[in-house]
């Protein structure tokens, strides 16, 4: 299906049924076509496998013209296969034993997809190579806000400037405020996007929160003991030489 671009393909043994006098007694007929996924996420997932082949795990199944595919491997390699298409031919490899004991060296991109190669360059060779379509347009609800920000900037989110900066988004959006025509608030920032939240902790809240103790004045940073209060000194600040 995803070498079909998304759409069903029923697998069927007999194209047709003739006599000795060439009279055809039965022709089998495509099914009425079915589509399972959308064409790009067909295209995308080609593209993934393609992939795979060109620079990942499959490498071993190139045969000179452009595959698509896919390694697998068992935990402690007791099954390896290959599984990709190539010029509208689709082949699947496993190797394996019956009794599902682990096959040393046993990957799946390693002789599955070997015997894929080998297998794929003659049942190939008298068909053109296919280039697969793998650049697609993406339906406009596939698109995450940040990406309509990139698309059309000023979409109703904060976009940045060419410094880093994030400025207000368009006016007159509905339910942003500030956004009515000639309300432009008085900063050129997010913070009229943002509600006023509490004040941050001041030190006396923070002293009293860690029983930090801070001292009134002085050389000396009053700290409390089991046997009463003292007085600690304060190291000499550090001044480099020549200063």
């Amino acid at each position: 299906a995803v070498s079909d671009k998304g759409a069903l393909v029923t697998p069927y043994g007999i194209r047709k049924v003739t006599t000795t006098e060439g009279e055809v007694l039965y022709t089998h007929n495509p099914e009425p076509p079915q589509i399972l996924v959308a064409q790009y996420v067909a295209a995308e997932i080609t593209d993934l496998l393609q992939t795979a082949v060109n620079i990942g795990t499959g490498r071993a199944a190139q045969i000179g013209r452009p595959v698509a595919g896919k390694t697998g491997t068992t935990t402690s390699d007791k099954d390896g296969w290959f599984l990709g298409f190539s010029s509208g031919i689709t082949t699947g490899v496993w190797m394996g034993r019956d009794d599902a004991r682990a096959v040393p060296g046993l990957q799946g991109g390693a002789a599955p997809a070997r015997a894929f190669a080998a297998y794929m360059r003659i049942a190939t060779a008298k068909r053109p190579p296919e280039v697969f379509e793998t650049t697609v347009q993406l339906p406009n609800w596939t698109l995450e806000p940040d990406d309509e920000v990139n698309l059309a900037p000023g979409g109703g989110y904060a976009v940045p400037d060419a410094n880093g900066q994030f400025g207000n988004p368009t006016r007159d959006q509905p339910g942003i405020p500030g956004s009515a025509p000639g309300d432009e608030p008085a900063n050129s920032g997010n913070e009229d996007l943002v509600p006023a939240g509490p004040p941050a902790a001041n030190d006396d809240f923070l002293d009293q929160a860690t029983g930090r103790r801070r001292a009134p004045s002085g050389d000396g940073v009053r700290v409390r003991s089991g046997t009463g209060n003292r007085t600690r000194p304060q190291p000499p600040a550090f001044e480099p030489p020549g200063a």
